[in-house]
């Protein structure tokens, strides 16, 4: 395992919303880098036994203000003054508007570069969640300028890539997709009590980008279907009667999660990278997907297919034999999707911006 001597800060607006990536993500660099020290204004850290993270708890001097990026350029320098005194190399950010302008100041007054790992086409999100059309242009603009500004932009797919060139950031500065990892130990087959009817599985934000409500409305038509959905719910829906909602799962939990279904689905208006996908996977679950949440650097163990065709899919996919399918899934990402395989890219990528 190559190690490099580095000291990277990681700001994060919540660890509640990003610790099910964020932790196998921070573990796999954490484990070939000096320091990796990460702050964040919102949850708690988790429990590190090995003790490779710095964790920095920041405070927003205007908390009452419901507007996060106001609050942010009313005390980014009240902010930053929290986090000066830090010792790092470089800065390292998930794609999102606040931690990348965090970022970018911090890089400026630091005097060292920053990265940003770019996950996701946040201006489909806006869309999704109706944003009015003067914070959208106005989030767009900032989003946009944090990227063309990085010393680096690593994005998570194909499409991704694409679409960082077409929002102006300089093509030497955009890597090839750098796909993420899945742990096939934590994510296996594994007995667990199940509903003996044919269940299909959703896990993710209740959120409008991930087409939820497409779900659900497939959903009532299905009614020899059990349907287990796991995640925040960021919506006002009501579930048809068989659809079990869990509420948000621990990431610990999600290995059994998969395995009680047949099938994992995903309604997704836009993704980057999905994790779901490989979760499945590694848990041996053939997919169903829609077209446009389906990243083109995977191979389908399941059906891609537009999603106003999943009732149908759904149907020929109960008929199949997906013990086939999920054994393949899983032998496929255990030589192709490792963590290690991540972090020994990532780390090459920041060597040439220290």
């Amino acid at each position: 395992m190559e190690w490099i001597r580095v000291k990277i800060l990681m700001p994060f607006l919540s660890l509640v919303t990003f610790e099910s990536f964020v932790l196998p993500l921070a573990n796999s660099i954490a484990e070939r880098v000096d320091e990796l020290h990460i702050t964040y204004l919102e949850g708690k850290p988790w429990q590190d036994p090995k003790r490779r993270f710095y964790f920095h708890k920041i405070y927003q001097p205007y908390g009452f203000l419901r507007s996060k990026m106001a609050g942010f350029f009313m005390a980014k320098g009240k902010l930053y003054g929290q986090v000066k005194d830090i010792n790092v190399d470089v800065v390292l950010t998930l794609s999102e508007v606040w931690m990348q302008e965090f970022s970018r100041y911090c890089s400026r007054r630091m005097g060292v570069p920053y990265v940003v790992r770019l996950r996701g086409n946040h201006r489909l999100v806006r869309e999704a969640f109706k944003v009015n059309a003067l914070k959208k242009r106005f989030l767009n603009y900032l989003e946009t300028r944090s990227l063309k500004d990085a010393n680096l932009v690593i994005p998570n797919s194909s499409d991704l890539m694409k679409r960082a060139e077409e929002w102006g950031v300089e093509k030497e500065k955009i890597t090839p997709p750098l796909v993420n990892g899945v742990d096939t130990g934590m994510f296996r087959p594994m007995k667990v009590e199940r509903s003996s009817e044919f269940t299909i599985a959703y896990a993710g934000r209740i959120s409008p980008e991930k087409g939820i409500t497409r779900l659900l409305r497939t959903a009532e038509r299905l009614t020899d279907v059990h349907i287990l959905v796991a995640g925040a719910n960021q919506m006002n829906l009501s579930f048809p009667r068989n659809v079990e909602y869990l509420g948000p799962l621990p990431f610990s939990e999600m290995p059994k999660f998969y395995n009680k279904a047949d099938l994992v689905v995903l309604p997704s208006f836009t993704e980057g990278f999905p994790n779901a996908i490989l979760e499945a996977y590694a848990c041996g679950k053939p997919v169903l997907v829609a077209t446009e949440a389906f990243p083109e650097e995977l191979k389908v163990f399941g059906s891609v297919t537009d999603v106003d065709n999943f009732e149908s899919e759904i149907k020929t996919l109960k008929k199949s034999d997906l013990t086939v399918f999920g054994y393949r899934a899983r032998a496929y990402v255990e030589k192709h999707f490792t963590w290690d395989n991540f972090s020994q890219s990532i780390i090459n990528y920041l060597k040439t911006v220290k």
